[in-house]
């Protein structure tokens, strides 16, 4: 998922709207940006932060690897608080090569989870079951006990250091509603979201 971009967080599938980007995976090197401190996720990097969620959610250790999204590297810590049919995935990233690659300002405001974070807004989208088992960030929530196949209600937020080289990504993921369910597509994401508490 710091791919599809989705965000470059998520998979290369989930295009319409939605951040898509090719990701090459490598080799983590000796970093962490994200860890876990007894149920809260702790940003280590220049955009600190603490993500908590209600213990109804499963936190999952935070997972490290290197990945490279349209010929730009980036070294991703993620992880997320997991429930069967809804879940929050936090990804805590750094422009390997100090470009300034993360830098959101195209997309408006959403003042979610705090102020400043960014977002293209909700979408919706059917993920064949074929497609997560190809697809990193995917196949990590089917492993942790969300299936992130059918019909699949997505937002993205993002917030960027002041040299976009350090960016979180919040993603929430909703499974079992249907695409056309637009009413239902604005009451689980709100409750969805008031369930997250971020200290930044």
């Amino acid at each position: 998922m710091s791919a599809v971009r989705l965000a470059k967080s998520i998979p290369p599938i989930l295009a319409a709207g939605w951040n898509v980007a090719c990701a090459q995976d490598g080799t983590a090197s000796e970093f962490e940006y994200l860890r876990l401190d007894e149920r809260s996720l702790v940003v280590t990097h220049s955009l600190a932060s603490r993500f908590d969620m209600p213990a109804q959610y499963t936190v999952h250790p935070p997972t490290h690897r290197a990945a490279t999204f349209n010929d730009v590297p980036f070294e991703i810590s993620l992880s997320a608080f997991v429930s069967p049919q809804e879940t929050i995935m936090v990804h805590a990233e750094q422009v390997a090569d100090g470009s300034g690659a993360a830098n959101y300002d195209r997309f408006p405001p959403s003042n979610w989870p705090i102020t400043e974070f960014r977002s293209p807004g909700p979408a919706c989208q059917e993920v064949p079951t074929r497609v997560v088992a190809e697809e990193h960030d995917l196949l990590w929530l089917r492993e942790r006990g969300f299936e992130p196949s059918g019909s699949i209600w997505m937002e993205q937020h993002f917030l960027s250091g002041n040299d976009y080289n350090d960016e979180i990504v919040v993603t929430l993921l909703i499974s079992g509603l249907g695409c056309e369910d637009e009413t239902e597509a604005v009451n689980r994401p709100t409750a969805l979201r008031a369930q997250l508490t971020v200290t930044h």
